[in-house]
């Protein structure tokens, strides 16, 4: 027993020193630099293409590749609208990253998985609704940063309506008998950004039928957060992701989820850190690749995006409780390339636009030339 108690009582110690350094760190940097920093990191590993990094084998690390990009291009939107000075730098940065999410590589795993490509598949009925999705959110996204409309952002939008118009639950199918509500939600997202870029509702109706049956049929009625996949439980990590997404569709919708997240798998941690449960509190089940390793039934993943609730709201103080964490738990490294040494590649794009995240406007920054 004297040994058990000699090694809890080092772990405690140990986790006491940890969120100190992480306050102290989170304390010391300027949030501006730091921010600037993580981006050149994250834009040089994707241009050199040394990706995914540290992925499990497939299709996740396709799908971690996807979502490297486009998190990637939510972190520079996010700073260009922050610092306006910064646009032409950020809209050239999202041009190249969103040209380079069209590539055979970053749709390989998602034709594996359909025995199709997606691109050649937009007039057909399959779902491919995990890589349209993701595209179609990066094209609003650039979009909205001024760059030309993406030449095949109308046929992207308008397969990705159909589907959710002729699918009888509002859900689209992410591979074949696989169904998944935060991929719908990210494609929802890509197709109400493409309307504030077009400044023209063309889909307010196939958006407002989604919003309608999720707040009906897919919501927990434990938790109150959007269900992961239907018949499912709510989870920490899918409550936060929708949450976020939802920030680009409706913004009341999204503060709730964010409040439920925060209610139901919330934890106030020593040392003014908090952190995200991945399972309701009285559930014990074992972490997966969406959750990432769990501690105490805590997860990385859910914490790291919840992270875009206390941004979005600028609730300082809730932010800087979960960077302590992160810090904590990531430990950031590098001066000009700074990251977090103990994340993959897609925790560090996924938490750096999270930090970030902020309002988006309306309507585009400046006329985009949209091809005829």
């Amino acid at each position: 027993m004297s040994r058990v108690r000699r090694w809890v009582r080092r772990g405690v110690v140990t986790i006491a020193v940890l969120f100190s350094l992480g306050a102290l760190r989170c304390a010391i940097a300027s949030r501006a630099e730091d921010e600037a920093e993580r981006l050149r990191y994250l834009g040089q590993r994707l241009e050199a293409r040394t990706l995914p990094g540290l992925a499990p084998g497939p299709p996740f690390d396709g799908e971690w590749l996807l979502v490297e990009h486009s998190m990637t291009i939510a972190a520079a939107t996010n700073l260009a609208f922050r610092t306006p000075a910064e646009l032409e730098a950020r809209r050239a940065e999202v041009a190249r990253w969103l040209t380079a999410m069209t590539g055979d590589d970053v749709r390989a795993f998602d034709s594996a998985k359909w025995s199709e490509d997606p691109l050649a598949s937009l007039a057909g009925p399959h779902g491919h609704v995990g890589y349209l999705g993701h595209l179609a959110w990066a094209m609003g996204a650039s979009c909205l940063l001024g760059n030309p409309l993406h030449e095949r952002a109308d046929e992207v939008s308008a397969a990705l309506a159909r589907r959710f118009d002729d699918a009888p639950t509002a859900l689209i199918e992410t591979y074949p008998q696989e169904t998944y509500v935060p991929d719908n939600l990210v494609a929802i997202a890509g197709l109400s950004l493409l309307d504030r870029c077009r400044t023209q509702p063309r889909h307010a109706a196939t958006i407002a039928r989604f919003l309608e049956v999720m707040q009906r049929d897919r919501l927990d009625p434990r938790t109150g957060v959007l269900v992961f996949a239907p018949g499912q439980l709510g989870r920490g990590s899918g409550a936060a992701w929708m949450a976020y997404f939802l920030t680009f569709i409706d913004e009341a919708l999204a503060r709730s989820q964010f409040e439920a997240v925060f209610r139901e798998f919330g934890v106030e941690l020593p040392l003014g850190a908090s952190a995200i449960r991945e399972w309701p509190r009285g559930v014990d089940r074992p972490g997966d690749v969406d959750s990432g390793p769990l501690v105490f039934g805590l997860s990385p993943s859910a914490t790291g995006f919840a992270l875009a609730g206390p941004a979005f709201t600028e609730d300082r103080a809730r932010l800087r409780s979960l960077l302590v964490t992160a810090e904590a738990v990531g430990t950031s490294v590098g001066g000009s390339e700074r990251r977090y040494l103990f994340a993959p590649l897609v925790g560090d794009a996924i938490t750096l636009a999270t930090r970030t995240a902020t309002p988006w406007p309306r309507v585009f920054l400046s006329a985009p030339a949209v091809p005829r």
